[in-house]
């Protein structure tokens, strides 16, 4: 990669002190390994880290993905209960979830082989890693896993897939891929592929990590899986893939270079972009590499891990909250981030409000995402900029 000058913005040195507050939450709210009593609740006193945003809202709690909503799920389903489960803290004491009570005992005496676990990864990525940011906690929606514990096999899981009569594929906050066209016999073309393809790759991957010579760098393993892809016809599922490439990161580490460069999506390409200035002539991936080896520089975290938590930075900056039953209760006029960049120009903002571009947030059905308060009222960006420099 080509010497590249790191120029910060604005943004950057808030998304070091957002890390440090993260970390910091993570250790008191979410895996407590230490903590005398397991853990902390996020709106405990002895929780506050001077965030009202992050102390009522229960995302922006992780710097390392494994903790995250989206991986929860990952952990009952391959620890169990045991203590071996980074949460076993907080399980020994009865500190847990309903979901996690009834997955991870389920789970406990389930024994795999490692490729029937790297197609368990591929489904609960391909189907929308069970996300829903409106409900606590968030890693458990629409999901299937809780009840492969009772097969052996990714044959009868399928036969189990083909005929379930619920919902287990979700958008809410994540994508699912463009799966084939169903093959007769199939509803929907991701029972299809979980049956027919993923099988293969799973098999194909397993193989590739674990019996052929020497580590390999995250790339390289989504590389694989992407040519797989078109080798058999298939769209290549970056984002999903990507995901799975972390999970082996997290739940195969010995196989990987954990400190190896990762993929950036849109979401993240456009999140990281705040960060630094990107100088002419330099290739896009050459800088989002750049900013990765500060970050991984300044903070000691993984790139696969800071991809993550770059979106999440972004999320924080505009004060993302997902309305929902477990959330509605919040007073969306005096829930803040403590950021001190106060003129970010989207999302939901303080100063959107106090200059009157909204009457208010309350009631809202959902985020008001990208610029959607200043074309509703009527105002450009740079006109927002200006309007806050002059107050």
């Amino acid at each position: 990669m080509q010497q590249i000058e790191f120029r910060p913005t604005k943004y950057y040195p808030e998304f070091i002190r957002y890390y440090a507050l993260a970390k910091k939450q993570q250790e008191l709210c979410n895996v407590s390994r230490s903590h005398p009593y397991g853990a902390l609740s996020h709106t405990d006193p002895a929780a506050k880290i001077g965030d009202d945003l992050m102390e009522h809202v229960e995302l922006y709690d992780v710097v390392q993905r494994k903790y995250a909503g989206f991986s929860q799920i990952v952990n009952d389903i391959f620890y169990g209960w045991h203590d071996s489960h980074p949460y076993w803290e907080k399980m020994k004491l009865g500190k847990v979830t309903k979901q996690r009570n009834t997955i991870a005992r389920n789970w406990s005496n389930v024994a795999h082989d490692d490729y029937i676990w790297l197609w368990l990864f591929i489904l609960h990525r391909v189907t929308g890693s069970a996300i829903n940011y409106s409900t606590k906690p968030t890693g458990y929606h629409n999901t299937v896993l809780p009840y492969l514990y009772q097969f052996d096999s990714i044959k009868d899981m399928n036969a189990f897939i083909k005929n379930y009569p619920g919902t287990f594929y979700t958008s809410i906050g994540y994508q699912f891929p463009a799966f084939p066209k169903p093959a007769e016999g199939y509803k929907r073309g991701g029972d299809f592929y979980l049956a027919e393809y993923a099988p293969e790759l799973a098999a194909a991957l397993a193989e590739f990590l674990l019996y052929t010579k020497g580590k390999k760098s995250l790339r390289e393993v989504g590389n694989f899986m992407l040519r797989w892809n078109v080798e058999h016809g298939l769209r290549q599922y970056h984002f999903q893939y990507a995901a799975v490439v972390a999970d082996i990161a997290d739940w195969f580490p010995d196989c990987v270079y954990k400190e190896s460069h990762f993929y950036y999506g849109t979401n993240a390409k456009e999140c990281i972009s705040y960060l630094a200035e990107r100088p002419k002539g330099v290739k896009e991936i050459d800088f989002l590499d750049n900013v990765m080896d500060q970050i991984m520089k300044d903070t000691g975290g993984y790139p696969y891990d800071a991809e993550d938590c770059a979106c999440d930075f972004i999320r924080w900056i505009e004060n993302y909250v997902r309305p929902g039953a477990d959330y509605d209760h919040l007073d969306f006029d005096s829930i803040w981030n403590s950021s001190t960049i106060i003129d970010h120009p989207f999302g939901r903002q303080k100063k959107m409000l106090e200059m009157g571009l909204v009457k208010t947030f309350n009631g809202m059905k959902s985020h008001p995402s990208d610029d959607f308060v200043l074309k509703s009222a009527g105002m450009s960006v740079q006109q927002y900029k200006e309007a806050i420099n002059v107050t």
